[in-house]
């Protein structure tokens, strides 16, 4: 098993859903529980045992990347400020400047829960990606998977329905960076189903409960997973 110490954040993202419900807030520090969105998502990687963070920020964020030095002086980052016109562009950007080795990368507004980004971190394999994988759906274009949970082995990314829906965390070898597609990718799980396509193995990763972030009803959803730790 390899033990990965570096993750990547995709925190690109203009939080367009969120401004039309009149939040102008940057999204990465959208307060859930008192305390900002990518808060939550570093320290649970440096609960998990991670020792260096790759960020990307829009251009509209550069405040992020001060609140993310000041807040966690124990990690060690590199932040890209830049924004992209798609998820795969961010994520690959996060990818290259990992280089080499095993990562973890993770979406800012993935909520879950401390031991479910650890989980994350200890299922690595020397080859293949390892995808995190919800059965708490409540997403307007789910990701649905089609997933042997015997074996752990996932098949088909993009299914018409499912089970289980990726959930916002990759477990991904830093070779998938090396050379980029020559077709063209609109969004990440493009690139996702790519890489299965030509030949990549997949696996599956549950956790028991992750919220995908993108309304203020959401943040309700997730403050009653952090109350239900403290109750």
């Amino acid at each position: 098993m390899t033990k990965i110490q570096s993750a990547g954040i995709i925190a690109a993202g203009e939080g367009s859903r969120f401004r039309q419900s009149g939040v102008q807030t940057h999204k990465p520090m959208i307060l859930l529980d008192g305390f900002p969105l990518i808060g939550h998502t570093l320290r649970n990687l440096e609960t998990a045992g991670i020792k260096r963070v790759v960020i990307i920020f829009n251009e509209q964020e550069t405040e992020c990347a001060e609140w993310v030095r000041k807040n966690f002086p124990g990690l060690e980052f590199e932040i890209l400020i830049k924004s992209t016109p798609s998820s795969f562009e961010s994520f690959w950007h996060v990818g290259r400047l990992l280089g080499e080795g095993r990562h973890l990368l993770s979406t800012v507004d993935s909520f879950c829960l401390r031991e479910e980004t650890r989980k994350m971190v200890e299922k690595s394999s020397p080859d293949g990606i390892s995808l995190g994988l919800t059965a708490f759906v409540d997403d307007e274009k789910p990701l649905w998977v089609n997933f042997d949970e015997a074996t752990g082995i996932i098949s088909e990314i993009g299914c018409a329905q499912g089970k289980y829906a990726t959930a916002g965390f990759y477990n991904v070898p830093g070779n998938i960076f090396s050379k980029r597609p020559e077709q063209e990718m609109s969004s990440l799980r493009t690139f996702l189903k790519w890489l299965v396509s030509q030949g990549m193995s997949a696996h599956g990763v549950v956790l028991s409960k992750v919220v995908d972030i993108d309304w203020p009803k959401d943040l309700e959803e997730a403050e009653k997973m952090i109350k239900g730790i403290h109750a």
